[in-house]
Formats: C-alpha cells, sequence, structure tokens
C-alpha cells in the first residue's frame, strides 16, 4: 500500500505545518485503518451468511442493506452504485494524479540535460499515445506482473530518498508548528490520498487463504498498516524538514541534479508509467461491461465489442490528459481527490455499513437478553451509534471543508498565474 502517494506527503506538512502534518498522518492513518477493519469484519459476516461467498467493497454494501432493517432493504441498489461509484472517481483522480506525475517528472528530467525547455503541457500531449498504447494491455496476469516488478523497484527508490533526506535536514524549530485552516484541509486530502487501500483492502482479504488472518492487532491489516504510516510520517516529516517552504508537490522533484538521482526519477517514471495499467483497470473492469452490454445491443453488432473497448480505453486516458492540462500541479490536484472520494471511502463508508450490517442483530440480542445484559447490550449499542457517527461527521466535514479549500487553492492558482 506505499505508492506514490508517499512522495507527496512533505508537501503536506508544508500546507498543515510540521507537527500538525506529524500528527495528522498518525491520526488518519490510525483511524483509517480502524475503518477498514470495520469494512473487513463486516464482510466476513456477510460473507458467512451469504455460504462464504467472496464481497467486494459495493456487493458488503448490497448485502449490508439487504440484510438489514426493512426500510433499508429497498437502498441496497443505491447503496452499492453509490460505494462503486466513488471507487471509479477515486481510482480516475488517481490516474490523473499519475498523468500529472510523469509529466513533471519527464520535464525535470529532460531539462536537466538538454536545452529543450517547453511547457509541461506538451509533455502531457507528447504522453499521451504511449499512454494509451499501454493501456490496451488486457491480460490481468500481465498488468499483475508489472505492478509486482513496479512494487519491487519502489522500495529501492524510497530506500535511496530515505536516506538522503535524514542527511542534512534544516532546523525544526524555524518551521511552523501549524499554518492555517485551509492548509490543515488541504493536507488532510492529500494524506488520505496518500493512504489509498480503501478500495483495495477487500481484494487483499479474498485474496488470502486464511480471511480471518486479515483482523486482529497482529493481523496482516494492522501490521501493514502500521508500517505504512511510520514510513508515511517519516516522509512527510524529513522530507519538509530537508526543504522547508520550497518543498514540490513530490519530494524527488527536489532531489539534487545528479546522475544518481537522475537515475532515481527515470526509474520511478518507468514505475509510475507501468503502474497507470492497474489503476486504469479497476476502472475498464468496473464500467466497461456495462458500457458494452449498452452499445451492442443499441448501436453496434456484438463483434465490434473488442474495437469498441479499444476505443474506450484511448478516451479514458484522453480525459485524464484533459484534467492534468487543467490542473497541471500535484500539490492541487492529490487534495482534490483525496477530500472528495478518499475521504468518503475512509471515514464514511465503513461507519455507515458497519452500523446497517450489525445494528438489527444487536437489537435483537436487546431484546432477547435479561433484565441484567439488557444494559450492558444498551451501552454497546449507543457506544457504537456514537463511535460511528463521529466517524461519520468527520467524513461529511472534512469533504465539505476539504473540497472547498481545494477549489479556493485552485482558484487561487489560476488567478495568480
Amino acid at each position: 500500500m506505499i505508492g506514490p502517494g508517499c512522495l507527496a506527503l512533505p508537501a503536506a506538512f508544508k500546507q498543515a505545518g510540521l507537527w500538525t502534518g506529524f500528527i495528522m498522518v498518525f491520526c488518519f492513518g490510525l483511524l483509517n485503518k480502524y475503518c477498514m477493519l470495520q469494512l473487513v469484519n463486516s464482510s466476513q459476516y456477510l460473507s458467512r451468511k451469504k455460504g462464504d461467498a467472496k464481497l467486494d467493497f459495493g456487493a458488503v454494501a448490497y448485502e449490508a442493506f439487504d440484510n438489514s432493517f426493512e426500510r433499508c432493504k429497498k437502498f441496497k441498489n443505491v447503496a452499492k452504485f453509490i460505494v462503486n461509484g466513488s471507487i471509479i472517481v477515486f481510482q480516475f483522480g488517481a490516474c490523473c494524479v499519475i498523468y500529472v506525475f510523469l509529466g513533471s517528472h519527464l520535464k525535470e528530467v529532460i531539462d536537466e540535460y538538454t536545452t529543450y525547455h517547453i511547457p509541461k503541457s506538451t509533455y502531457f500531449l507528447y504522453m499521451l499515445i504511449p499512454l494509451i498504447i499501454i493501456n490496451f494491455i488486457r491480460p490481468l496476469k500481465v498488468i499483475v506482473l508489472f505492478s509486482a516488478i513496479g512494487n519491487v523497484f519502489m522500495i529501492t527508490v524510497l530506500a535511496v530518498v530515505f536516506q538522503y533526506l535524514v542527511q542534512g535536514s534544516k532546523n525544526t524549530s524555524e518551521l511552523p508548528w501549524i499554518t492555517n485552516f485551509n492548509g490543515v484541509m488541504s493536507a488532510a486530502g492529500s494524506i488520505l490520498y496518500a493512504f489509498e487501500g480503501q478500495s483495495i483492502v477487500l481484494v487483499m482479504e479474498n485474496k488470502l487463504k486464511h480471511p480471518e488472518d486479515m483482523c486482529g492487532q497482529v493481523g496482516v491489516l494492522s501490521t501493514g498498516m502500521n508500517l505504512v504510516i511510520i514510513v508515511y510520517a517519516a516522509c512527510g516529516f524529513f522530507g519538509f524538514a530537508k526543504y522547508g517552504s520550497d518543498v514540490k508537490g513530490s519530494i524527488t522533484l527536489d532531489l539534487p541534479k545528479t546522475v544518481e538521482f537522475t537515475t532515481v526519477k527515470v526509474l520511478l517514471i518507468i514505475i509510475v508509467f507501468f503502474g497507470s495499467l492497474i489503476q486504469f483497470y479497476v476502472i475498464i473492469d468496473m464500467t466497461w461491461p456495462t458500457i458494452r452490454r449498452f452499445l451492442t445491443t443499441k448501436f453496434f453488432p456484438s463483434k465490434f465489442a473488442f474495437p469498441l473497448e479499444l476505443c474506450y480505453r484511448a478516451i479514458l486516458v484522453t480525459i485524464t490528459m484533459i484534467i492534468a492540462i487543467l490542473v497541471p500541479n500535484l500539490e492541487e490536484i492529490i487534495p482534490l481527490v483525496g477530500v472528495t472520494a478518499g475521504m468518503s471511502m475512509a471515514f464514511f463508508y465503513p461507519p455507515v455499513i458497519d452500523t446497517i450490517t450489525f445494528l438489527p442483530g444487536l437489537l435483537q440480542k436487546y431484546k432477547r437478553a435479561s433484565d441484567d445484559q439488557k444494559f450492558k447490550v444498551k451501552i454497546g449499542i449507543i457506544f457504537r451509534l456514537i463511535r460511528n457517527g463521529c466517524l461519520i461527521f468527520v467524513a461529511c466535514f472534512g469533504c465539505i471543508a476539504g473540497l472547498n479549500s481545494a477549489i479556493r487553492d485552485l482558484i487561487n492558482s489560476h488567478s495568480s498565474s
């Protein structure tokens, strides 16, 4: 779950302030882990009711409403549609971030060693055809192989970057501890984007031979998230401490112009380029079957399904290019993705699903309990509702305030340019 979003965290610390950003990484990371555990527990409970069926995020939302109160059952399709829609929006936002990331680093590398200086938007145009061609790759096994190789090289890149960041940091007392409300909310979006595992946590659980290993204090999820939180906090802290207010949208854009670090940037470009396959695959896998049925039923014979799919893939990449041209800075586009779909998937859907899944059973338990046990069960129900209500409030407040801050930053950026 450690991806390129980690490299944008020093910029998030600049937006929030050094110690505010540090605390936010731990708070959001631990809350994110807790909500993921809620989601996994709901999935396992509903899976047992369905005969150990494997459920994805949208299917869990559907089954939660379908197995809940009678009034909730009629919203099961709406719940699945909203959750799947959020995943698609988040993944599409991630694809836009990848496009901006590639263009920014490509320009940085070429500007270092040539006199060929052109606008970043021109690089976005140059990248269009290669990204379209690579996203014509369809077999999932090939995509997973590229992703696995990229993860290995990503660890190497992070190790090289870390060993440089911890050397010769600035005096942290000179850096702001906290900035302002808008900065904190923008940082929240960047941090949530970095914790991009919300949409894949159930996919990971379904791949485990023993799904019960996912939960628990030393389970796969808790152990992995604890490691990610520590790495993210260290990257954000040392990156901001190293460069201060000069830090850019990705810490790799601040690295010295040497052969060693240029090699790191080139390697990172290759990793993210091939990593775009898995991001686009999620969108295509969730949307193309429905679009294909519509097109082959209304407009085209079924024999045109394959060329239509290639056209659809090309259109998706082209749309990401257009958005990248409109929002060409990582420190602007990452918070925008994080505070919308990222906030919803992290802090809104899991507590709602947890409440809808377990509340009917708890109320039945309360009715059957003896007088001595009723108070204990009642306290448990109230605590669960308050806890989930607080998480939902955080999600709603963060989404509204964060979106307002992100849009304001976009307007200020474009008006100043």
